[in-house]
């Protein structure tokens, strides 16, 4: 089994480097590619790794059948810890890739940084909720 518990505080820190990074270094040249290239495929080979080695897991005897069609078939296989991380490190990366979107077209938009931050700290939270508030403020701009 794979080292879950040092990895999910790895991963965890790593996404939030990646978000310190977003908020304090809005107008360093090289933050996005730091983001993308660095942390975010990063995040992306940790989760590359744990999700083959998830498949290759059997599920407990009691579980049902793992699946992506069914929410039986996905509880099974979040039952699976190592499983369960590569779906938080999905997360990590795909939130962290939000937050370069929202950074992306809110320069576009004109939007101040500042006006960013509450978008930021609502999509680190609770992911689709900063995307729809970013959404919502780029419609006032």
């Amino acid at each position: 089994m794979a080292p879950l518990k040092p990895l999910f505080t790895l991963s965890s820190v790593i996404a939030l480097l990646g978000w310190l990074a977003l908020v304090l270094l809005p107008g360093w040249a090289h933050t996005d590619a730091l983001l993308l290239w660095g942390i975010v495929v990063l995040l992306v080979l940790i989760y590359a790794w744990l999700l083959a080695v998830a498949l290759h897991q059997r599920p407990e005897p009691g579980t049902g059948r793992p699946g992506f069609f069914s929410l039986a078939g996905v509880l099974s296989l979040l039952r699976q810890p190592t499983a369960a991380l590569a779906a938080w490190v999905h997360i990590l990366a795909f939130d962290l890739m939000v937050g370069l979107y929202i950074r992306h077209e809110g320069a576009l938009a004109g939007i101040s940084h500042w006006a960013l931050l509450p978008c930021y700290v609502l999509t680190l939270m609770f992911g689709p909720l900063g995307l729809l508030a970013f959404l919502l403020l780029r419609l006032i701009y």
